[in-house]
């Protein structure tokens, strides 16, 4: 379900090199402004928008893996945790939950008032149903979210407790899948699973009251939904083959709300149009490989951090769309750690840790993608920077597969690389060395220490205190340097008002607030 950019897939996570041009970024509407216009329109009740997903295989939202159709069924299906603006878990068919001190057993107790479309129950044989099927298929893009679950008990109609093989500390952030009603899809063979006609009951806001093959979804309110009620009455899904003509809908204005990869100036007038910017899961770093004796001296590492104009990066190559950001996570999550002192640019400093090493004629391979225009613009910065350290920078252009070969030989010091954040806030992927998925050579069994106590955390308060000691660890001994946590960008028709809240995970997270106006 998540768009690859580069690269393969690890788990739930996207290795992958952002693919950006220029025109991206020249884009400079005042967001401020169009938020300070909505606020002063009382909201409304009733009328109708449109937006667009690209063809796809099921409307089964379990086994669905477009993701454009993932956003939309988020209308329709709901979870027993979602996340809100800022990624953190918050509850959303869940009433009630009690996480044993161990970390072992989840005790759940549902909404009284959740209902399917049909007017059934939502009840804890659902939830069981929803993890078994999920546990029993692997090839669905939720599965590696049922990974840790031992088993459900049901205690009663709407209260059932959950077993975990091992204590997890972000066990509460995987429960994010959609939960399927048992009635309607328990009974089905294995060939009917995927039909359309068998995936229309959900529980949430919107239901779906129509559907045509290959043409439109229509989605309509949900007068019975247990909270609170969104104010435009139908949602019409128009099925495109692309993602290119999804831009085309919301330029001809057949489509109301869609997320766009490239805010090209000139494109989306403000005119017609409100731009939301918002942080997303797209992370860039600088990869050090952890085989070239350059990068094991502890000291080079530093002259590398303190040399390189990260602001500047960000000013003269992202056009500040995106935050600097010290560690791969949102820096609005509970448990990012601001406090920590950031490497900030000082070629003095950088000097006087190159001199503690030995090595003299130092030379460097910095590899980019050469599709990527913004990240080579980011070449020629470092470039510049360790330049001025008498160190020769040589950057090699490569295609995506080509890097991805060379990375993984190792034939490089430096990597301009990029990560699609895992919707929970588990970074053990990125620096253990446990599980064959850290790429960058880089081996530190303290390192790996610290990422398993802070994983086998059993409640929010030691999570908190193990992410900081694991993220003062990264600060101290540089697996990797730091650069930006990228901007996203969703689109909206200016005859839609209020204040949608997007994330990677749920563009539409908010919409029950936004409304219509003629």
């Amino acid at each position: 379900m998540k768009s690859i950019k580069f690269i393969c897939v690890i788990f739930m996570i996207i290795f992958l090199l952002i693919g950006c041009t220029d025109a991206d970024i020249e884009n400079d509407i005042d967001l401020e402004e169009n938020e300070e216009i909505t606020e002063n329109i009382s909201p409304k009740e009733g009328g109708s928008i449109s937006i667009s997903v690209v063809r796809f295989e099921t409307l089964n939202p379990l086994l669905n893996k477009e993701k454009s159709l993932d956003y939309a069924l988020k209308l329709v299906y709901d979870s027993l945790f979602t996340l809100d603006e800022n990624y953190n878990v918050v509850p959303q068919l869940v009433k009630h939950y009690e996480l044993s001190e161990d970390g072992i057993s989840l005790r759940i107790t549902l909404r009284d008032n959740a209902k399917w479309h049909d007017g059934a129950n939502l009840t804890s044989d659902d939830v069981k149903f929803t993890i078994d099927f999920l546990k029993g298929n692997p090839e669905s893009p939720y599965h590696p979210l049922v990974s840790n679950i031992y088993s459900v008990n049901i205690i009663d109609g709407k209260s059932f407790n959950i077993s975990f093989a091992r204590p997890y500390a972000f066990s509460l952030e995987k429960l994010v899948f959609p939960i399927v009603p048992r009635h309607r899809v328990g009974n089905l063979r294995a060939e009917d699973v995927k039909l359309p006609e068998k995936n229309f009951i959900g529980s949430g806001m919107y239901k779906i009251t129509e559907y045509e093959k290959r043409r439109h979804i229509i989605l309509t309110k949900n007068n019975d939904y247990y909270y609170k009620k969104p104010y435009i009455d139908e949602i019409k899904v128009i099925i495109v083959p692309d993602r290119e003509t999804q831009e085309n809908m919301l330029l001809s204005f057949e489509a109301h709300i869609g997320k766009v990869s490239e805010v090209i100036s000139g494109k989306f007038s403000q005119r017609k149009f409100n731009i939301h910017e918002y942080l997303g899961e797209e992370y860039d770093f600088v990869g050090l490989n952890f085989n070239s004796e350059y990068i094991q001296d502890i000291n080079f590492r530093k002259a590398l951090a303190y040399a390189i104009d990260r602001k500047k990066i960000l000013e003269n190559a992202y056009v500040e769309k995106g935050s600097l950001v010290e560690f791969p996570l949102n820096i609005n999550s509970k448990y990012y750690n601001k406090n920590i002192e950031s490497y900030q640019h000082n070629i003095d400093k950088a000097r006087e840790y190159l001199q503690k090493t030995e090595f003299e004629d130092i030379k460097l391979r910095l590899l980019v993608n050469e599709d990527n225009r913004l990240k080579i613009k980011t070449a020629y910065i470092i470039k510049e920077c360790l330049e001025k350290l008498d160190i020769e920078v040589e950057i090699i252009e490569l295609s995506s597969d080509d890097m991805m070969n060379t990375v993984y030989a190792g034939e490089y010091e430096l990597a301009l690389l990029g990560w699609k954040l895992p919707i929970y806030s588990d970074i053990s992927f990125a620096f253990s060395s446990l599980d064959g998925k850290n790429i960058t050579n880089y081996n530190d069994e303290r390192m790996n220490y610290l990422l398993s106590k802070l994983t086998s955390s059993v409640n929010k308060e030691e999570t908190i205190i193990n992410y900081h000691l694991v993220q003062n660890y990264i600060k101290e001994h540089i697996p990797y340097i730091s650069l930006v946590l990228n901007n996203q960008h969703i689109v909206l028709n200016n005859r839609i008002k209020g204040r949608l809240k997007p994330t990677d995970f749920n563009i539409y997270n908010g919409i029950e607030e936004i409304f219509v106006i003629d």
